[in-house]
């Protein structure tokens, strides 16, 4: 059984900035809801993109609280980048 998580066409904004090494990123005031509740080594993926559509970098979920995700940055040959 895959612990990977999913939920389809779910999006969202980041509520407030991140450095290219924070673990963690919240997202606007409820919309984490829209996004797999995950526990124990369950897992799921996110994609952080600008507003041109021409710079993204892939996360891995590995816990949501609510609004805030805890991430491990730059995965599937994405770079972690600075996001406002």
């Amino acid at each position: 059984m895959s612990n990977m998580s999913f939920t389809n066409n779910a999006t969202t904004a980041l509520a407030a900035g991140i450095n290219n090494t924070a673990t963690t990123l919240t997202v606007v005031t409820g919309d984490g809801a829209k996004f797999p509740s995950i526990s124990g080594s369950q897992y799921f993926y996110c994609t952080l993109v600008n507003s041109l559509n021409t710079v993204f970098e892939i996360v891995k979920v590995t816990a949501r609280s609510s609004d805030t995700f805890t991430v491990v940055r730059g995965q599937d040959g994405t770079t972690a980048t600075s996001w406002l």
